[in-house]
């Protein structure tokens, strides 16, 4: 062989060597990465090729999450569901709660009712927030976990004052009795406007706009308080007027039954020829009459009104079982609405 061609062997199989060096230099330093962040290895398997349905990728930029939430939440295959499906991906242990969302622990899946009322606009994307937390509390460390243990339950206690996360927490004692800490960290990161400064940046890891998503939680939550606020409301004027109108009707009675009696006694004076005597009864009679008439009416008109409230809290009550319908994932549709 002529000394070129020896020449030109060699440096190919040098070539060669050096590049299947790097090859498997590359594939070595692959493979002690992927030890080393299995975690997010498996989040890149399983988002290869996953295109997010157009109703996610819309709650995804409608919360502002951050890369990482966003991988939270897609490689947990989010799904809108209808009331059927939902209740058997997300069964409620308790009935005097509404489940309207879960997280299937180990990444196993992201369901979501499908709530249409449009008084309840964003209760989605807010509760996607809300389950997606629950992917990411999952992936906290020890360490992590018992420092933000220690500082959501001490704000908690110090500063958050709503009764309706205070009940909130109270129902997922009763569910899920073990798991008080993964639920308080989504219920501060999506429905808690002010936080701490530490637990604020610690959010910043998801959303870059957290206030936007307990503004919206804090919208159509109201429309639930709202109402609830003014049944109580009317029911404190229902109680008021009923008081009355009994106490006033208890006086009428008490007259109408004194002036029975007075007319049979002016009856007889006249009867009698007493004429001195019945006229002498008239007077306080008619005065009797008169205070009679004006409690009756001022009863009916206060009848009127406590009907006319009565018509107005029912309106109110119809209107909040709405909302509990349309939440409410037990309540299944019938086929002919399907």
């Amino acid at each position: 062989m002529p000394p070129k061609a020896n020449k030109a062997l060699a440096a190919l199989k040098t070539v060669t060597k050096l590049l299947t060096g790097l090859v498997l230099a590359a594939v070595a330093v692959f493979v002690i990465w992927g030890l080393f962040n299995l975690t997010t290895l498996k989040d890149w398997v399983i988002l290869a090729g996953y295109k997010p349905p157009a109703e996610i990728a819309a709650i995804v930029a409608q919360d502002q999450m951050s890369a990482y939430a966003k991988t939270l939440f897609y490689v947990n295959r989010p799904a809108i569901l209808n009331k059927i499906d939902f209740a058997k991906q997300c069964p409620n242990r308790l009935q005097e709660s509404y489940v309207i969302g879960c997280y299937h622990s180990g990444d196993n899946g992201i369901y979501l009712l499908n709530v249409t009322d449009p008084r309840l606009n964003g209760i989605i994307p807010v509760t996607a927030a809300y389950e997606m937390l629950h992917a990411g509390y999952a992936r906290l460390n020890s360490a992590e976990r018992n420092s933000l243990d220690s500082a959501m339950w001490s704000y908690y206690e110090k500063y958050v004052s709503s009764p309706e996360i205070h009940q909130q927490m109270a129902a997922y004692a009763k569910t899920e009795p073990g798991a008080k800490y993964d639920e308080l960290y989504s219920v501060l990161g999506t429905e808690v406007m002010n936080l701490s400064p530490t637990l604020e940046r610690h959010y910043e890891l998801y959303f870059k706009d957290r206030q936007a998503i307990v503004k919206t939680y804090q919208g159509y939550e109201s429309e639930f308080s709202q109402r609830q606020q003014m049944i109580a409301s009317y029911d404190l004027q229902l109680s008021s007027l009923k008081n009355q109108i009994n106490a006033n009707q208890s006086q009428l009675a008490s007259w109408q039954s004194s002036l029975s009696l007075q007319s049979k006694q002016m009856k007889n004076l006249l009867s009698s020829g007493d004429y001195y005597g019945y006229n002498a009864m008239i007077p306080g009679y008619n005065s009797q009459v008169d205070q009679y008439n004006q409690l009756l009416n001022q009863t009916k008109a206060q009848i009127a009104q406590y009907n006319a409230l009565v018509s107005k809290r029912n309106s109110l009550v119809l209107e909040e079982q709405q909302l509990v319908q349309s939440i409410n994932s037990s309540s299944m549709p019938s086929l002919t609405t399907k």
